[in-house]
């Protein structure tokens, strides 16, 4: 006659159950949470890297071109009578010029420390009547961004014989916010007045189009 052996049922201590039980619900509990602060979280980690990335780019700029003029950019040239016979750009002192810029806002944004922002706690529960309400929390954020620059010229009429002549410079500035919980890509976009000056006189016809002055001298 053949033994029939049975196996035993293992059962876990009812501590152990519990701890399994707690550690569920504390992992649930945390994705809510996340689930429900990322919204907010988001919205707050690029307003706060725009404001950083607007307040970098114009602090540079205005360093920067205090130690420029508009005669270190273009030069005028006249004949005789004062008319104007030709404007040209000092593309060498233009090309060092953005690539100061474009360095110098590169090498700011990088060396930017780590850094908290704030949510409250109310925002965890993803109540909106909660929402805003309660003590903060501090999350610890960094970034890492891109510049993109396009020097572009333009002239507009100032009355009788007077030109505003102006040189602009288009920044684009694209952040990659690393958090936590994700990464976000926020851009601002810049367009900024480097030089700007009246100039007396006719101005030549081939010079009248946005752009045309700085794409004429490059050619």
């Amino acid at each position: 006659m053949d033994i029939i052996y049975s196996r035993k049922s293992i059962k876990l201590p009812k501590k152990c159950i519990n701890i399994v039980i707690i550690i569920i619900i504390a992992i649930c509990t945390v994705m809510y949470l996340i689930n429900a602060i990322t919204p907010t979280f988001n919205r707050l980690c690029e307003s706060e890297a725009k404001a950083t990335a607007t307040k970098i780019v114009n602090n540079t700029i205005d360093n920067i071109m205090d130690n420029y003029t508009y005669n270190d950019l273009v030069t005028i040239s006249k004949d005789n009578n004062g008319k104007i016979n030709s404007i040209q750009a000092n593309i060498t002192t233009l090309n060092k010029l953005v690539s100061e810029i474009s360095s110098n806002i590169q090498q700011s944004i990088d060396s930017q420390e780590n850094r908290d922002i704030y949510i409250r706690l109310g925002s965890f529960t993803g109540i909106t009547l909660l929402s805003g309400r309660g003590p903060k929390v501090p999350i610890r954020i960094s970034s890492i961004g891109n510049i993109d620059t396009e020097l572009n010229s333009q002239f507009e009429s100032a009355g009788i014989n007077q030109t505003i002549h102006k040189i602009n410079l288009k920044i684009k500035c694209e952040i990659q916010i690393l958090t936590p919980f994700n990464t976000i890509t926020s851009s601002i976009d810049e367009n900024v007045i480097l030089a700007e000056n009246i100039v007396i006189g006719e101005i030549p016809e081939s010079y009248l189009d946005i752009g045309n002055f700085l794409q004429n001298e490059k050619n």
